[in-house]
């Protein structure tokens, strides 16, 4: 691998444009998201240990961790390269549905119709700009309110019928993280402890842990918090029940466990939550 390429992959968030040749002999693993957007030409690559077929009006997106190597492609292939820390992406999906995330983390390649393309061509161009410069200035906080729309774009293609018709490849991993994320739709506001999920699809915690952090990167513990947290600021933001009623419908002991809570995951109190949301 080139020296300029080894630079720009160890920079926090990047953009540039390449023909993946040096990632036929060196596989491509990265600490970052990574999105992949096909210009021009035809490749096939393996991501983590399944193939896929690449195409113009195609985007690859790639989590953490997840390995890229390109196999083969036609002489005129090149890709635009978009990579950005995952934090950005937790921000963006802060209050994002748990099934959008599923379907976020699963999916790798995603068609665009002629629209959209052109929605993720200003992306591209934007993105470029910003990170020509990263660092410098409010650059960083630019970077983050294009991945927060990137986000928001992606979930308007989904659409809700997508999400609600959800389905999985039948690989055990896919379909227990599946089951998980069903049994916590169903029992949120009540039970808030990896072990009853666990125990509901007869696996253990720790084997549940090792599959949801192969699927996402993050652990149930967490997930079931952030869902809670979604939760919790849906209800902060659009109806006026007290914080205790709030508390109670979350399955929380009390207001005060419930405001330990927040304040852990939103270093704020609900009420500085709700007051600074109707600003």
């Amino acid at each position: 691998m080139e020296e300029n390429v080894r630079s720009l992959l160890a920079q926090e968030c990047f953009y540039f444009r390449t023909s993946l040749n040096w990632a036929v002999e060196n596989e491509l693993t990265l600490d970052k998201c990574l999105l992949v957007m096909v210009e021009r030409g035809k490749a096939s690559v393996f991501v983590g240990e399944n193939e896929y077929a690449l195409e113009r009006n195609q985007i690859l997106f790639m989590r953490p961790e997840l390995p890229l190597k390109k196999l083969r492609s036609t002489t005129d292939f090149s890709v635009s390269l978009m990579a950005f820390p995952p934090s950005m992406l937790r921000d963006s999906t802060e209050r994002m549905e748990p099934r959008f995330l599923l379907l976020l983390f699963t999916q790798v390649i995603w068609g665009l119709d002629a629209e959209n393309r052109k929605l993720v061509e200003h992306f591209r161009e934007l993105f470029r700009f910003a990170v020509a410069d990263y660092g410098r200035g409010y650059t960083r906080e630019l970077v983050l309110s294009l991945v927060n729309g990137l986000v928001y774009g992606a979930y308007e293609m989904c659409g809700a019928a997508r999400l609600e018709n959800l389905s999985l490849d039948s690989s055990r991993s896919r379909e227990l993280f599946r089951n998980f994320m069903e049994l916590l739709h169903e029992h949120l506001t009540r039970e808030h402890e990896v072990q009853f999920y666990a125990g509901k699809l007869c696996i253990s915690s720790k084997y549940l842990t090792q599959v949801s952090k192969g699927m996402i990167g993050r652990t149930p513990k967490q997930i079931i918090d952030e869902t809670l947290m979604h939760e919790a600021m849906k209800l902060l933001d659009k109806n006026n029940s007290s914080i205790q009623d709030i508390s109670v419908s979350l399955g929380f002991p009390d207001q005060s466990y419930f405001g330990r809570f927040f304040k852990r995951l939103k270093h704020m109190s609900p009420q500085q939550y709700r007051l600074r949301s109707k600003r």
